[in-house]
């Protein structure tokens, strides 16, 4: 063939197009970070910057399978999640930081030094019990509903199911009760009382696996060998029955037995001082000749060896009140008048003692929670119940009662600061809600109280403030108003 039938026109190449083929959207981290991606590739210019890998996933992958699946361990995975929802270790620290001056000033469950401390040294390789536990300071630390979805709190979803899957693949452990603890009172103080009334199950049958309900295992030796410990045992075990005692009175609508009701456990297990005795840091509870304070009670809160957990007691009392209430003719009971001088002295030492961290007010709380609990039957009949006379004595201490919990309702309204650092603990919106009911049914009556009705709407209107942070104290408003509409009612008519 000649040259000349050979077709010299340029040869039409096709150069094949660059195909992103990543899913829509912005990558993961840009996505959990809220910045806006550019999907720049090879990586974003967020990702290039902060040399992170830059990933994009389908959302056709979003549910539990995939990161589970994916996951190398389960520390990774708890590891990761902290980080989804907090970001980066400093805002971690500052988490738990805030759980440590608010919450834990009035459930005290975790032992600051030495968490910190693990936070710090081991942040590279976290445990998945240090990861969750660090998820559960995070939910109580943070007012509620700031992440909300279709299906509520997403924080609080994750991680109840991240802690889910930790005690699926670890040994039961000390940190994952505090966890679980934690997960209960946070759906108490948030109005979820069958989820609290679950995970508080879950933290008894774990104190059953530890061996708690054993008179052995509290038995003298132990206490001088093992007194550290022993005395955390007891500060948990404490926390349970004061978290079941609040749920039994908080919820009275609803019809779940109380767990530690009746429980041998109760009576046997030691208060948290008395291991004291044993550790070298901790010193008597002393007021000075004239009441004043001799230092800070809680100078050495920071660890085991100097914390104070008043609470303990105060969940002593209520449950003894409960369980007297429920069976007057108990063998052991104490009479009223014994019973209520005992826990009102309890809570004027606490109100007179110097607290470095908080002011104890959850005991304070729960004592007068105590209080009006077992002096109620008397407004109505007194000792006799078949008796149409109220018991003065009763009435004497409703009405100092009252007046403490109206004295205390002010403080909450005039200190925003308090309530949103969770500094202010949920059982005072049950308090004042009680104050509030016992006002309405016989502010006019027994208790001749000429300002009942001035007194419940400001104690409403500090319920309502409450309710804002611990989302119990809505139910416990709407409560009061529905009787206070009725008693009016009853006077128009």
């Amino acid at each position: 063939m000649s040259t000349s039938s050979i077709s010299l026109s340029p040869i039409s190449l096709s150069i094949p197009q660059h195909q992103d083929t990543r899913p829509k959207g912005a990558c993961v981290d840009c996505k959990r970070l809220k910045k806006r991606c550019d999907r720049a590739s090879p990586a974003c210019t967020n990702c290039a910057k902060a040399s992170r890998t830059c990933e994009f996933k389908d959302l056709s992958e979003d549910g539990l399978l995939s990161p589970i699946s994916s996951a190398k361990s389960i520390d990774t995975l708890t590891f990761g999640t902290l980080l989804d929802i907090l970001i980066t270790k400093q805002r971690v620290k500052e988490a738990v930081t805030l759980y440590f001056r608010g919450v834990n000033t009035w459930f005290t469950i975790v032992e600051k030094a030495s968490y910190e401390r693990q936070l710090d040294t081991a942040w590279d390789k976290l445990p998945a019990e240090a990861s969750v536990l660090a998820l559960c300071m995070a939910l109580m630390a943070r007012p509620p509903n700031q992440k909300s979805s279709k299906i509520g709190d997403t924080v609080y979803h994750t991680t109840k199911a991240i802690l889910g899957l930790v005690q699926s693949k670890a040994p039961m452990s000390v940190p994952l009760l505090q966890a679980e603890l934690l997960v209960a009172m946070y759906e108490f103080s948030q109005s979820m009382p069958q989820q609290a009334y679950l995970s508080l199950g879950r933290c008894l049958q774990m104190t059953k696996a530890f061996g708690w309900h054993g008179a052995v295992f509290w038995a003298e030796d132990r206490k001088a060998s093992m007194a550290r410990d022993l005395k955390l045992y007891s500060i948990l075990w404490w926390a349970i029955v004061y978290l079941d005692c609040l749920l039994n009175v908080g919820y009275q609508d609803q019809t779940f037995p109380m767990h530690t009701a009746g429980l041998e456990a109760v009576s046997m297990i030691p208060l948290p001082e008395n291991f004291d005795q044993h550790l070298a840091s901790s010193s008597p509870f002393q007021l000075g000749a004239q009441g004043q304070e001799q230092g800070f009670r809680d100078s050495n809160g920071d660890r085991i060896e100097g914390m104070i957990v008043p609470e303990a007691t105060s969940a002593w009392y209520l449950s003894r009140v409960l369980e007297q209430l429920s069976d007057p003719a108990l063998p052991g009971n104490v009479d009223t008048k014994t019973l209520s001088t005992m826990i009102w002295q309890h809570a004027q030492d606490i109100s007179a003692a110097k607290w470095r961290a908080g002011d104890r007010n959850a005991a304070v709380g729960t004592d007068l929670i105590a209080l009006m609990k077992l002096n109620h039957p008397g407004l109505l009949g007194g000792a006799d119940p078949l008796s149409l006379l109220s018991d003065p004595q009763a009435v004497q201490r409703i009405r100092v009662l009252t007046t403490v919990i109206h004295g205390k309702a002010g403080k909450i309204a005039a200190s925003e600061h308090r309530l949103s650092t969770g500094v202010e603990a949920p059982c005072w919106a049950f308090a004042m809600s009680y104050a509030s009911l016992l006002l309405i049914s016989h502010g006019n009556g027994v208790l001749q109280d000429a300002d009942w009705f001035s007194r419940v709407e400001n104690l409403m209107t500090s319920i309502e403030k409450v309710s804002k942070r611990w989302i119990i104290a809505a139910r416990y408003c709407e409560t009061v108003k529905i009787a206070l509409e009725n008693r009016l009612n009853g006077y128009a008519q």
